[in-house]
């Protein structure tokens, strides 16, 4: 049951976030994790390419989806979304893209790694 549920979550990041799918089918059908990472990754991508519409619309979807998430779905935001973001984050792209983050989604952030992403 929760595996439908995930691949229904996906399903419809896909439909309101297309430029995510050739992201997404770099992967097996089955590996779900994967796939909510790469969500994460086109975030970031976002942030990186100062494409701040898009990083809004990704983490407003994200954030608004963990008010109903049920565990299964609040699970991989937190997991596979939250602590993948800024995981290929330019300088750029953490300046521009953490002030960004929602702060119920900064919150799990920092409680995985302990402190915002950090310029490297």
């Amino acid at each position: 049951m929760e595996k439908q549920e995930i691949i229904r979550f996906i399903k419809d990041i896909q439909c309101k976030f297309p430029d995510v799918i050739p992201l997404m089918d770099k992967h097996e059908s089955w590996a779900l994790t994967f796939r909510m990472e790469e969500f994460a990754n086109l975030t970031t991508f976002a942030f990186n390419e100062n494409k701040v519409t898009n990083a809004l619309k990704h983490l407003s979807y994200m954030s608004l989806k963990l008010d109903s998430a049920s565990p299964a779905e609040l699970e991989y935001i937190d997991t596979y979304y939250v602590e993948h973001l800024f995981c290929k984050a330019t300088p750029i792209g953490i300046e521009i893209g953490w002030p960004l983050v929602p702060d119920k989604l900064k919150k799990l952030y920092l409680d995985f790694h302990g402190q915002a992403p950090k310029i490297r």
